[in-house]
């Protein structure tokens, strides 16, 4: 089917001025929550966790354990199902606020029924479990509508509003650290109870449903979707990401205390990779508009690939802390752009007609990533308690994680020659899906 002939609403400022801040909102909460887990991941191994009654003794050795409560409060239990619920997104219109509001008093209450949680299982059920449900709709949900309000500059959108993601991460993981030790676990959980509340109250009230297309893919994709070489190399994309990128801000303060900083130190240096990523999301998000979002997502994969195995690798080798220090400036540079780009990638390569469809396949399997990815590399790194970890107890998680960038960077590589060879043979970089063109996939939304 021509792209053209499939009609769609037009959009108002007020509408795209909504939908931003909704983004943004649930970014600063959502994402910085994400960002500064690794004050929880050094919390729930320590004494005082023991002390305040909220972990057991046996409890401060399992990495794996604590690390599977922020791979499930990351919201990927909800990507992981988007390939049943993405497709009929469009079909919700404006009981999109009903569902947010829904999800943000989850989220409310994962974290409320949290601080009243003395095993680190309880812990998984409510601040993992809960809150990444209610979390993750915002997250995964909203995101995925955004794009499709700024057609010209969605990088440039997408990435200012994760850049809120970063403020929030630089606000919670220096304002944790004090929270844990002057109030307690239980009472700090239970103020992020009632911040949630807050700020996803107000997202949820500024949502804007899918953009009125006249017409829409309803249904799931099948395995038939994997004979495009562009679904298959985005489908190992959308793996692997997932798997790696949040390893360097759950482990980092355990690495940094490894190295010899302090809990306050290992924070200041967690915070680094946010207030570097404040600026760095918008520029990557304006610059991906102009080179391409393809492009862009090339060149992030490649430097986070490069960076880990070159700079974090070294500093474990040698307990460096100024190198540690620069590769979270590099980290913070560069970890944000797969997530500010990446929707406008598949709306580009799919269409408006098939993209929440093919959407929901690649967030499935990018949920699953999620989920797993940090448990995995809690488990590589070497089992002794805190206080006598080295930095080289890290490097098997640090080349796990450099080595699947690198793979991931060849699969984005592979996508941008793809497309330049569709390119170049039939006269448009887009790429549609044929087996989609059939009517009876689409609806009407009129």
């Amino acid at each position: 089917m021509d792209r053209k002939s499939n009609k769609k609403a037009e959009i108002t400022k007020t509408q795209q001025v909504k939908i931003w801040s909704a983004c943004a909102l649930q970014a600063f909460w959502v994402m910085g929550i994400n960002q500064s887990f690794g004050i929880f991941q050094v919390h729930y191994g320590s004494d005082k966790a023991v002390k305040d009654g909220i972990t057991q003794p046996e409890d401060k050795m399992q990495r794996a354990g604590i690390a599977a409560i922020q791979s499930l409060g990351n919201g990927g239990i909800v990507a992981a199902f988007a390939m049943l619920f993405f497709p009929r997104l469009p079909l919700i219109g404006k009981h999109i606020r009903t569902l947010c509001f829904g999800s943000a008093m989850l989220a409310t209450i994962g974290f409320a029924t949290a601080a009243a949680c003395n095993e680190i299982w309880l812990l998984l059920l409510t601040q993992g479990l809960f809150v990444g449900i209610g979390n993750g709709v915002f997250f995964h949900v909203l995101a995925t509508i955004l794009p499709e309000y700024f057609e010209a500059h969605s990088g440039l959108a997408q990435g200012a509003a994760s850049g809120s993601g970063s403020i929030g991460g630089v606000i919670l993981s220096l304002s944790l650290p004090k929270l844990l030790k002057s109030v307690g676990s239980r009472w700090t959980l239970g103020i992020l109870s009632i911040l949630s509340m807050c700020f996803l109250s107000a997202a949820s009230f500024l949502a804007q449903p899918p953009r009125h297309c006249q017409k829409r893919s309803i249904k799931p994709v099948g395995w038939k979707a994997f004979k495009d070489p562009t679904f298959t190399l985005l489908f190992m994309v959308n793996l692997i990401h997932p798997l790696t990128v949040a390893i360097p801000t759950t482990f980092g303060p355990e690495f940094s205390e490894a190295l010899g900083y302090d809990i306050k130190m290992a924070s200041i240096i967690l915070a680094i990779s946010s207030v570097v990523g404040i600026p760095a999301r918008f520029l990557m998000g304006n610059a991906a508009d102009k080179i391409g979002h393809n492009n862009m997502l090339f060149v992030g994969t490649t430097t986070f690939a490069v960076s880990t195995l070159v700079l974090w690798l070294s500093a474990a080798q040698t307990s460096n802390g100024a190198v540690w220090i620069v590769y979270n400036v590099v980290y913070g540079c560069v970890f944000g752009i797969f997530g500010t780009v990446i929707n406008s990638v598949q709306k580009r390569h799919f269409g408006d007609e098939l993209y929440y469809s093919y959407n929901g396949a690649l967030s499935s399997i990018r949920g699953v990533g999620y989920m797993v990815g940090v448990p995995i590399a809690g488990s590589l790194v070497t089992r002794v308690k805190d206080s006598e970890l080295h930095g080289n107890d890290f490097v098997k998680p640090i080349v796990y994680t450099g080595t699947l960038l690198m793979v991931s960077a060849l699969c984005v590589g592979g996508v941008g020659w793809l497309d330049s060879r569709k390119a170049g043979g039939s006269g448009g970089g887009s790429h549609c899906c044929k087996q989609g063109a059939r009517t009876e996939y689409f609806v009407r939304a009129d």
